[in-house]
């Protein structure tokens, strides 16, 4: 399993990577968004659950959606600390600007599988690892309209996540600081220019109702590469997601 200390010096790495990318002479076009999220979990035993994700992600300009997107995963403990989870993403990508002048909607079948590991590193704070291999079967098109067919290619990911227990271990409705960041690498024989995808670093409050239902608000900094290899999305988003546990024990 991924030690402390190298999940540190990843993130290290990851952050310096993510400015050092920002500070080169690029086309960077800048954007300001929102997702709602809702995030609900069916625990059906110890060890397994079925996660389900819906987000809808817009842009603040004229309330214009950039895309939709549901996961879905069945998630396997193993271990205390470790879980394996194969599922299936479903997407619909609108234009990346706006005021785009085509309305051109690209749909998108993604089958994804990860690894979860999470360990203590102090009373209140624990460091959570992510490893998530997507297998993107992107609708084709012209830019224009849709074509006959889907483009295919892989889509490593890795994230580490700080959670910090901001509330007593004993209270029923805990809160926690969550300080992430993840890095997306493509690989497949059409990427030829942006192997490098996208960075994400993120900071969020999540505060419980109860023991099932938790609402969370969060920035998210998102710099993500373009096909072209010069061009890049520089994006700051505000992230409002509702967590709702649901247990269906034998």
């Amino acid at each position: 399993m991924i030690s402390i200390g190298k999940g540190l010096r990843c993130t290290i790495v990851f952050c310096l990577f993510h400015f050092g990318m920002q500070a080169q002479n690029k086309e960077v076009v800048r954007q300001s968004l929102f997702w709602v999220r809702y995030y609900n979990q069916f625990s059906f035993s110890k060890n397994w659950t079925w996660h389900n994700e819906f987000e809808d992600r817009r842009f603040f300009k004229a309330n214009q959606q950039h895309h939709f997107i549901l996961h879905s995963r069945l998630h396997y403990r193993f271990s205390p600390q470790t879980d394996f989870a194969f599922g299936l993403t479903y997407s619909i990508q609108s234009p990346q600007y706006p005021d785009a002048k085509v309305d051109l909607v690209v749909p998108e079948l993604r089958p994804v599988q990860e690894i979860n590991y999470v360990h203590s590193i102090t009373e209140r704070w624990t460091l959570m690892h992510r490893l998530r291999l997507d297998a993107r079967f992107i609708h084709s098109n012209n830019g224009e309209q849709l074509l006959d067919g889907y483009d295919f290619n892989w889509r490593i990911r890795y994230r580490v996540l700080a959670n910090c227990r901001l509330s007593k271990k004993e209270s029923k409705l805990p809160a926690n600081l969550k300080l992430s960041n993840e890095l997306m690498l493509n690989a497949g024989s059409k990427i030829i220019n942006n192997q490098f995808d996208q960075n994400r670093l993120y900071v969020g409050l999540e505060q419980g109702l109860n023991k099932n239902v938790a609402l969370e608000l969060g920035y998210l900094h998102w710099y993500q590469q373009r096909p072209s290899g010069y061009q890049f999305f520089d994006r700051e988003i505000i992230r409002f997601t509702v967590y709702n546990k649901i247990e269906i024990l034998p």
